[in-house]
């Protein structure tokens, strides 16, 4: 399999920096013999952050299309399917990198909080879903009013 070159001048903190990656991975490979399994990438990536009334979470799905993700929510879990398809080369061509992932793909995550499961809403915009998760209404917080006596 051919690799391409870049040609031009490098900067020597981009050496370092591979390098440095190298060594890590190196490290973690050799450190124990399950090791491999877990530098295996999740996927999709995604970013996770509290909102006043619930959780929002953005994962990257580049080149999916909406209709081949499922999301599902069950109380404190949220899970996401899917698929990701990418074009397989024709007869003449010949792969010289490939670094996006393909197949099918499962995440699973525990949410700090119990679900309102009716509420939950996904949106996806450029390559980016977005799921919006409200707390249930036994979660959230609620003022207690004093009394006089």
């Amino acid at each position: 399999m051919m690799e391409l070159m870049t040609i031009g001048p490098r900067s020597p903190w981009t050496i370092f920096d591979e390098l440095e990656s190298l060594q890590a991975d190196m490290n973690r490979l050799l450190s124990t013999p399950e090791a491999p399994r877990q530098t295996r990438a999740v996927y999709p990536p995604l970013n996770a952050w509290s909102a006043p009334d619930g959780l929002i979470i953005d994962a990257e799905l580049p080149g999916v299309e909406p209709s081949d993700v499922e999301i599902s929510v069950d109380g404190d879990e949220l899970e996401l399917r899917g698929k990701v398809t990418t074009h397989e080369p024709a007869e003449n061509e010949v792969v010289l990198r490939r670094e996006r992932p393909s197949g099918e793909f499962q995440r699973t995550l525990q949410l700090p909080f119990r679900a309102n499961t009716d509420a939950v809403k996904a949106t996806f915009k450029n390559g980016i879903l977005r799921v919006a998760v409200p707390r249930s209404e036994e979660e959230k917080p609620r003022k207690i009013a004093i009394e006089s006596a």
